[in-house]
């Protein structure tokens, strides 16, 4: 499994436009070969940074929905500090089988 975790800033006042885009991607992205789950994260208090986590099958599916994802509208001007992106494959732990 492979899973990306995106942090995104936005300004203050973007932060209704970021969650929009975020819902975006998630639309334009179900259905996509190999995507297992694409989910948005806002801190509870609404001060902190916006996260969107995807888990799929294989880096190759997630690398084939990233033109997808790039073609929706996003402003630059939204962020308040540039987005971190981590990516990794996950594997089970010693001990657990996968099913």
């Amino acid at each position: 499994m492979f899973q990306a975790i995106a942090v995104h800033h936005p300004k203050a006042e973007r932060v209704d436009d970021w969650i929009a885009f975020m819902h975006r991607v998630i639309a334009a992205t179900e259905g996509a070969p190999g995507l297992l789950e694409f989910t948005a994260w806002r801190d509870p208090g609404g001060a902190g940074p916006l996260i969107g986590l995807s888990r799929w099958e294989s880096a190759e599916a997630f690398q084939a929905a990233l033109p997808r994802i790039r073609s929706l509208d996003r402003d630059a001007s939204w962020d308040a500090a540039p987005d971190v992106l981590s990516t990794s494959v996950a594997t089970s732990p010693t001990g657990v089988s996968a099913p």
